[in-house]
């Protein structure tokens, strides 16, 4: 996968703690938009889900996303840090999913 933030300019002196936090503030940024995103898409899963009478809770699936990451892991995160850091990202999309439809139910 290419990089999203290009590399700082070859022979350019970068490091300065300055220069560093400024990087990782716009990651940040960028991890945030795509959660953000994940949210939406999970949220409209939601939605089929409840049309189907499908449960917002399926094991399988998760399980699937994590071994998707984890595959796609080509560090310098371990393994372990990448399935723990997905699975907190999926028990919270989970959490604003159910109460998406939730809501959702009140408004019918």
């Amino acid at each position: 996968m290419r990089a999203l933030i290009p590399p700082f300019p070859e022979g350019s002196e970068a490091d300065s703690l300055q220069e560093w936090r400024i990087r990782i503030d716009l990651i940040d940024r960028l991890v945030l938009a795509l959660l953000n995103e994940r949210a939406v898409c999970a949220n409209r899963i939601g939605r089929l889900k409840k049309q189907q009478g499908m449960p917002v809770y399926v094991p399988s699936r998760e399980d699937e996303v994590l071994r998707n990451v984890m595959e796609s892991n080509r560090g310098p995160l371990p393994d372990a840090s990448v399935k723990h850091l997905f699975e907190r990202i999926i028990d919270e999309i989970r959490a604003l999913e159910r109460r998406y439809v939730q809501g959702e139910q009140g408004e019918g």
